[in-house]
């Protein structure tokens, strides 16, 4: 099956889409958890914004509107660069189009560290509170690349 340069970069708006989702999802239940879990633990930075933000659901509310705003910029400033590139990438293969020609190396290098910096948070035992907000604000500067993809793919010829 033969998949038209539309196609390509609506799979890749869509891959991005997805893991987005994926990541904003597991951010808000770290977070979301944190808050709802009644210790006496005072290290947290759950428990640290909690007084100034007027309890810890404000305060994982706005932990949450943190990460949220800080995927927006980087995906409205950083990401759209990477899309971009990946789109005239797209554009100027010649069809039909292998899935091994759509991704440079320096591309899937990226991809490759990436998902090592999301294991490594893990590894190193990240307060789950902070990964939580790393996680918010990824899953939503991806989504924000992922809607650039589909701008992209269906703006007029």
């Amino acid at each position: 099956m033969q998949l038209s340069k539309r196609a390509w970069i609506t799979i890749s708006g869509m891959i991005w889409f997805i893991v987005g989702i994926g990541l904003l999802t597991l951010g808000l239940n770290f977070i979301v958890f944190k808050a709802q879990v009644e210790t006496q633990e005072t290290t947290s930075l759950i428990a640290k914004i909690a007084p100034m933000a007027g309890g810890r659901e404000k305060a994982a509310m706005t932990l949450i509107v943190i990460g949220l705003i800080l995927g927006f910029i980087k995906g409205r400033f950083v990401l759209i660069k990477t899309v971009r590139r990946v789109v005239e990438r797209i554009l100027a293969l010649p069809l039909p189009i292998k899935i091994s020609e759509v991704y440079s190396k320096n591309y899937l290098m990226l991809i490759g560290s990436m998902i090592l910096l999301g294991l490594s948070m893990k590894w190193l035992g990240f307060p789950s509170e902070v990964r939580g907000l790393i996680d918010v604000a990824i899953g939503s500067a991806l989504m924000n690349g992922a809607v650039a993809y589909f701008r992209l793919a269906f703006r007029p010829v």
